[in-house]
């Protein structure tokens, strides 16, 4: 649509220019018309009222006698001192004192094969009015082989300006979409997206370029400090290993268990480190699915089975917490991709339904197909629900929201479900379910 605006600005701007140049071409015809019949008509005034002198006649009935007995080019419009018609074998201007142009259409009386008529006016010493035109017809037709000619050459001009207006900007606004559609993608979390350089070195060129230098450092930055996050996460992950075995092992000692203060410690204790350890867990496996590096065993696998399978797993622990797990799953629906991956996804999206689902509330799990060989997951809790200005922010590392404060969990299996649904292709979606949330995996079949 941009382009299209571009294209008819352009050719807008050639339009008033063809104009300007047929007005300036238009008046110069007019110069040179009066150029050469003003002289013409001063010539015919003296020789008429010359000859009405001569002939002792009125001169009415001198130019009578004149058309009558000679006709020409020449056209006469005479009045009186009152304003009255004396004779005219043409329509008097509305301006008759300035230099006037006559047409069919100011005159349809005019006579075959005249076009225009030009000519001026003057007083007579009696009070009277004569004016007198010339044929200028040569001059129409000027103009108008000039019309036509303009009207063709720019025509073909504008045309040509047009489609060249649109190619060329269709060629920029397909750089720029391009620049648009890799911003949306990077946005979306992919860092090593690049934005193609033309090689023509304009400024598009020049933007692009700084644009891709921006994206490697902030891919660098990004990269190191997710190394950083995960060094520590393995670094750590065997001494706390160690610290919560040392626990149990001390857990089981007969001095523990008799000094029911100390056995409490321990078991707080070895609940954070638990905990902790689950943390860095599921660092250590999101960095793994965001690195790509599990996507060598993908391997082809029955994702109505699956679904299902773990619909029907769900179910009694949806019971235990007093709602409904519902599964409505199309049958012989497969993908290429990891099953113990997928698993992984669709558990923590189900765990979350009934985590935040209200006792007595319905889940709804389904998978469906439609003709573009699109398969949709879809779960559906009437819980809480996330707001819209909150969906994007979920999938960031650690970011919980007010209503999952006292809930547990460490804000780490939304970004883990997305980075698997990346690694498999997939695109994720929160969508509102009035009351609660919808979340939508789209794959491709």
């Amino acid at each position: 649509m941009a382009g299209f605006r571009l294209a008819v600005l352009g050719t807008l701007f050639s339009t008033i220019a063809a104009i300007i140049v047929f007005a300036l071409i238009y008046n110069a015809t007019r110069i040179a018309s009066k150029e050469e019949l003003a002289p013409i008509i001063a010539g015919d005034r003296a020789d008429v009222l010359s000859d009405a002198i001569s002939d002792r006649l009125p001169l009415e009935q001198e130019l009578r006698q004149t058309v009558a007995h000679a006709p020409s080019h020449t056209f006469y419009a005479l009045l009186d001192a009152r304003g009255k018609v004396l004779f005219a074998n043409i329509t008097m201007p509305p301006e008759p004192t300035e230099w006037s142009t006559i047409t069919r259409l100011t005159d349809p009386q005019m006579p075959q094969g005249v076009q225009r008529i030009d000519g001026i006016g003057r007083d007579l010493p009696n009070g009277g009015f004569l004016f007198i035109g010339e044929d200028a017809s040569v001059f129409a037709a000027l103009n108008k082989r000039v019309a036509v000619i303009f009207a063709v050459v720019f025509s073909a001009l504008i045309g040509i300006g047009l489609l060249a207006s649109l190619l060329i900007a269709g060629h920029s606004l397909k750089r720029v979409q391009a620049i648009s559609d890799a911003s949306v993608d990077i946005m979306t979390g992919d860092l090593s997206r690049r934005i193609e350089a033309y090689g023509i070195d304009d400024e598009l060129d020049v933007l692009t370029e700084e644009l891709n230098r921006m994206l490697e450092t902030i891919e660098h930055l990004v990269e190191n400090a997710r190394q950083v996050t995960n060094d520590i996460a393995h670094d750590l992950r065997s001494p706390l290993v160690r610290l919560h075995e040392w626990i149990k092992h001390l857990l089981k000692l007969d001095a523990v268990r008799k000094d029911p203060v100390l056995s409490s410690g321990l078991e707080a204790a070895l609940s954070q480190t638990t905990l902790i350890i689950s943390v860095f867990v599921s660092l250590l496996r999101l960095a793994e699915v965001e690195a790509g590096s599990l996507q060598g065993g993908f391997t082809a696998l029955d994702l109505s089975a699956l679904v299902t399978n773990i619909c029907d797993e769900f179910s009694a622990v949806a019971i235990d917490a007093g709602q409904t797990l519902r599964c409505a799953a199309e049958e012989n629906l497969c993908i290429s991709g990891d099953s113990a991956l997928l698993t992984q996804l669709i558990v923590n999206l189900v765990e979350n339904a009934i985590r935040y689902g209200p006792a007595g509330g319905i889940i709804n799990v389904t998978l469906s197909s439609d003709k573009k060989s699109l398969f949709r997951l879809e779960i559906a809790d009437q819980g809480p629900g996330i707001p819209e200005e909150d969906r994007d922010r979920v999938f960031r590392r650690f970011v919980r929201l007010d209503q999952s404060r006292n809930t547990p969990g460490h804000g780490l299996g939304l970004p883990l479900v997305r980075a698997i649904a990346k690694l498999h292709g997939a695109q994720i979606t929160l969508l509102d379910n009035h009351p609660g949330l919808i979340v939508r995996v789209e794959f491709r079949g």
